[in-house]
């Protein structure tokens, strides 16, 4: 009987049925449509508390700050699959969502300085998605290049592979994403990609 795939969403904006969250509700409902479970977390709601730089988690492989990130830490190991949802401020991810990518450097200790698989060698996959109320950042460079390679290097150090990113410049207002031609179902079929991915189906 083949294993029901596990995916963990983390939706970072502080701002409920934004854009971004609108655009998450239909990638979820591509990866339930696909056959896989879904675990869904609003980083503004979660009790995680910023790294402290204090280099614990290059002697253990494990963050011993005591919040909600431990469980949040096991959770992430035993995952086939993560979705990551932010919106775009300063270029980059809004605070709670940073404080729970930096933790993550505990699995980049684990990985690079430890060397431990804490995957067990499993095939894994990450995806980023963003929008954002500007097309073109400061001198006209790429909005996403920040976020994009904030979470490049975040799946990584998870053992993750990132797919494409589905990114949507110009889309500022609360809602606006719904006018926009094929955006929802560009994403739910986004959803079922990732499940097809793990499954070996792609």
């Amino acid at each position: 009987m083949e294993k029901t795939p596990k995916i963990i969403v983390f939706a970072a904006s502080p701002r409920k049925d934004g854009n971004t969250e609108i655009v998450l509700t239909k990638i979820i409902e591509g990866i339930r449509s696909a056959g896989a479970d879904v675990e869904i977390y609003r980083t503004h709601d979660l009790n995680i508390q910023p790294c402290t730089g204090c280099g614990e988690c290059a002697k253990r492989g494990r963050c011993v700050i005591n919040d909600e990130f431990q469980d949040i830490f096991d959770r992430l190991i035993a995952c086939d699959g993560i979705v990551f949802a932010s919106p775009l401020y300063f270029m980059n991810v809004p605070a709670r969502g940073k404080a729970l990518i930096d933790r993550c450097q505990a699995f980049w200790s684990a990985k690079k300085l430890l060397k431990l698989d804490l995957f067990d060698g499993r095939k894994r996959y990450g995806l980023l998605v963003s929008c954002s109320g500007a097309s073109a950042g400061p001198g006209g460079s790429p909005v996403f290049r920040g976020i994009e390679d904030t979470m490049t290097y975040v799946f990584d150090a998870l053992s993750a592979e990132m797919m494409k990113s589905l990114l949507f410049p110009r889309i500022d207002k609360k809602g606006m994403i719904t006018d926009l031609p094929g955006a929802l179902e560009q994403a739910r079929l986004k959803g079922i990609e990732i499940v097809n991915l793990i499954k070996g189906k792609v």
